[in-house]
């Protein structure tokens, strides 16, 4: 349920880019007006207002119940998505995308933080996979209903095929789906949960302490099983704060920048550029990109798969892999943007775009279970609306940054120099490998020491699997 929502959530994103010209030509643009109003201006509206959407949304959803939270966020984004049909004028669909992106900023730090409660570590990278397959596929169908509905229907139907099933999913979500419990998939509550159970059951079976047994019965009178271990930690500033200079985090979230701007192209540009310079139908554009979000598909999954095996080996290794995958992903790009011949049946166009989508994909999955895994159940929320921030400038400021180029350079020039990025967002990125032992390790004990308080007692940590079978004997 929470991906399918997700999926039509972000087929808001890129509704504009296939049918960029037909709107330029209703609101009576020039060419230069289209880059810069309808690929730059509209983008950053859209992703200037979903970034500090993301920092309140991601505040309260470590606070209050976030089934709920998500409804109303989908309502308050998704309302103005569906009203876009109606608009008379650009600023109206410049005021009505701006609002949409509340939607689509405030939804990930809600989506990653009922993941970690769902979900234990071991699993984050293969769940985040699917997640991410939801997001990159909802931005796939909105490309693809645009550029094939909009030159049948025109450019106005596809906002409201995208925006209604959204509305509809997320009043199902918010009445069938339970709220997980804040910290419920930590590995050291399960730990407690087990010497828990295991102190009952040596208590009950031999009767070696009157007292504890006595304790035992009082507590399980009351009601309170000996077994039912709760995470209680709540978030403030100083944790925030605290959080923000974990040195994984500064990583994760730098890498947003350059990363997202070669996104930025294909969400705005790149249907419109295979159509004008490419002399592409708009049918056959988007053909191009779907190849490449069924490689990005491919890539997320294997990428999740993958990474999540490393990670269970050895935590250090998956950085490498994330940082190479997102250089060697920029690769194909050079190819598809500089070659006017691409074979017979644009073989060479569809295969670049299936392999780049395959390689610059294995990343997002791997890096938002690394953002959970660094950091305790009660901060989630608020860290990843800061990667939503991160990612909304990227991005939203991204075409505004292309569109400049643009204006001084020419299309194929600056979307060669947009592509470049991503080998930055790789160096990034394989940085990750001197830190992700530590702030791992750091991450279980605050979840330790928030047991600890909790239970108003100091329980003798289990480090290994050894201990567990010790205290069993």
């Amino acid at each position: 349920m929470i991906t399918a929502t997700s999926l039509f959530l972000y087929a808001d994103q890129n509704l504009i880019g296939p049918n960029m010209s037909a709107m330029a030509e209703e609101f009576g643009m020039d060419e230069k007006e289209k880059d810069v109003k309808l690929g730059g201006l509209l983008q950053l509206a859209f992703f200037v207002v979903g970034s500090p959407a993301s920092l309140i949304i991601g505040y309260y959803a470590d606070r209050v119940r976030r089934v709920r939270l998500f409804f109303l966020t989908t309502l308050i984004g998704e309302g103005p998505c569906m009203a876009t049909y109606w608009v008379t004028s650009y600023w109206q669909l410049f005021a009505l995308r701006a609002l949409t992106g509340i939607a689509v900023g405030g939804c990930l730090p809600l989506l990653f933080s009922l993941c970690g409660d769902l979900f234990a570590s071991h699993e984050r990278s293969y769940v985040a996979s699917f997640l991410t397959i939801a997001t990159g596929a909802g931005v796939a169908l909105g490309q693809v209903v645009a550029g094939t509905v909009g030159p049948a229907y025109g450019w106005r139907l596809p906002f409201i095929l995208t925006s209604a099933p959204a509305v509809v999913l997320a009043t199902v979500m918010v009445l069938v789906v339970d709220e997980p419990k804040r910290g419920a998939q930590e590995e050291e509550v399960h730990r407690m949960r087990v010497r828990r159970d295991t102190t009952k059951d040596v208590a009950e079976r031999d009767d070696f302490d009157e007292q504890t047994t006595a304790q035992t019965e009082v507590e399980l009178e009351s009601g309170d099983e000996v077994g039912n271990i709760s995470y209680k930690a709540k978030m403030n500033w100083s944790k925030l704060k605290k959080q923000l200079l974990v040195k994984t985090n500064i990583l994760v979230l730098a890498q947003g920048l350059p990363g997202t701007v070669p996104w930025g192209v294909f969400n705005s540009y790149f249907v419109d550029f295979l159509h004008k310079q490419k002399g592409m139908t708009v049918q056959n554009a988007t053909a191009a990109i779907t190849v490449f979000g069924l490689g990005s598909a491919v890539g997320t999954i294997g990428g999740g798969f993958i990474g999540q095996r490393m990670y269970n080996k050895k935590k250090s290794e998956l950085p490498i892999l994330m940082g190479l995958t997102t250089a060697i992903g920029a690769l194909p790009a050079y190819y598809y943007l500089n070659v006017n011949d691409y074979g017979p049946g644009r073989i060479g166009l569809y295969l670049s775009c299936l392999v780049g989508g395959v390689f610059c994909s294995v990343t997002p999955p791997n890096v938002r279970a690394i953002l959970l895994n660094v950091n305790p159940p009660e901060t989630r929320g608020s860290m990843f609306a800061f990667y939503s921030q991160i990612d909304d400038v990227g991005k939203g400021g991204g075409p505004a940054l292309v569109a400049l180029l643009i204006v001084s350079m020419g299309r194929r020039v600056a979307f060669n120099v947009a592509f470049s990025f991503w080998f930055v967002c790789g160096v990034i990125l394989a940085c990750i490998k001197f830190t992700i032992d530590h702030d791992v390790e750091m991450e279980r004990r605050a979840v330790l020491e928030a047991l600890q308080t909790d239970e108003n007692e100091v329980p003798t940590p289990i480090e290994s699997d050894e201990d567990l079978h010790a205290d069993r004997g």
